[in-house]
């Protein structure tokens, strides 16, 4: 007991002080002038939990003028904030509504001491429209290249590749697609998994479920391989013995993911000329003539070497067109 009141004793004057300052700062705080003073510009923000209406636009007017009471540093304190009137509305009874606005709906920090005195305009008209909800496909949009010691060892893959959308009716019923932010594919280091952002420009007021969709990415190194003397063919019926190719084979560079690159079977591709470049030659005509290629994947890339032959139709020989 002893040791209690000694305790309570200690530095006795110290403590005396400090719980006279306490009080002194709390009366102070309590007698600190009270102030009325109005802040114009306070946004109105209309809440609609209806899901079968939507606000086909912003409410008339779209700002308020408050009157707030309360400490002067505290109001100042909020002007320099801001706040936000919310208006929430259960239901729609119909396109056009008046709305009275409550003092409740002004958002004030706790604590401040501060009191919405009166709101002006005490109302405001809010126009809604229907809501609909469809299922729109996704627009994918890629941009750039991997780098350079990468390749694409598939298309890449969205998922999910369509959306639901819920918002207003007139804005909704003309989409054909939703489109997403571009993929810069310069971004890709490895096979992976990555997020895409619907572009929401032209989709005020809709909302999209789900809200991120996925896009995987698969590279693999990148090789280098050659196929050397893929003989020419002459892609015209019963031309055959009539005109000569030089050269009458050529080598053709594939670059790509490697393995795509490496489990190209050389006899799927196949190396022709076109049959309309042929059209019209007379005896000995020369024509320099570009080669075209099948059978190779779309995400290899194949370079003939050379690109361009040369035909020759012999002498006594008419070919179509003449």
């Amino acid at each position: 007991m002893a040791s209690a009141a000694g305790a309570l004793l200690h530095n006795w004057r110290l403590k005396l002080s400090a719980l006279g300052l306490a009080i002194f700062l709390w009366g102070l705080v309590q007698t600190e002038p009270r102030n009325s003073e109005t802040i114009s510009s306070i946004p109105i923000l209309v809440e609609v939990a209806d899901t079968a209406w939507t606000l086909s636009g912003a409410p008339t007017p779209a700002v308020a003028e408050l009157r707030l009471g309360g400490p002067a540093r505290e109001i100042v304190r909020l002007a320099r904030a801001g706040t936000t009137i919310r208006v929430p509305l259960e239901s729609v009874g119909s396109a056009d509504t008046l709305i009275s606005l409550s003092r409740e709906w002004v958002e004030l920090p706790e604590g401040t001491g501060l009191t919405v005195v009166s709101v002006s305009p005490a109302s405001i008209r809010v126009s809604f429209e229907r809501a609909i909800t469809v299922t729109l496909p996704l627009a994918l949009r890629v941009q750039g290249e991997v780098p350079s010691h990468l390749a694409l060892a598939s298309a890449p893959v969205l998922s999910p590749d369509s959306v639901r959308v819920w918002g207003p009716a007139s804005r909704l019923a003309g989409l054909g697609s939703i489109p997403l932010l571009p993929f810069d594919l310069r971004s890709v280091a490895l096979s992976g998994t990555f997020n895409l952002q619907v572009d929401t420009t032209g989709l005020v007021g809709a909302i999209v479920f789900p809200v991120t969709p996925v896009l995987e990415v698969r590279v693999e190194d990148q090789v280098v391989r050659t196929l050397p003397g893929l003989r020419v063919r002459v892609n015209s019926e019963g031309v055959g013995t009539e005109v000569v190719v030089d050269p009458v084979a050529v080598s053709v560079q594939l670059t790509g993911a490697r393995t795509l690159v490496t489990a190209l079977d050389p006899d799927l591709v196949r190396i022709w000329v076109q049959p309309d470049q042929l059209q019209g030659m007379v005896e000995g005509e020369e024509r320099q003539v570009q080669v075209r290629l099948e059978g190779v994947p779309e995400l290899v890339t194949a370079v003939p070497e050379p690109d361009v032959v040369t035909v020759r139709r012999a002498a006594g020989q008419d070919l179509g067109g003449t």
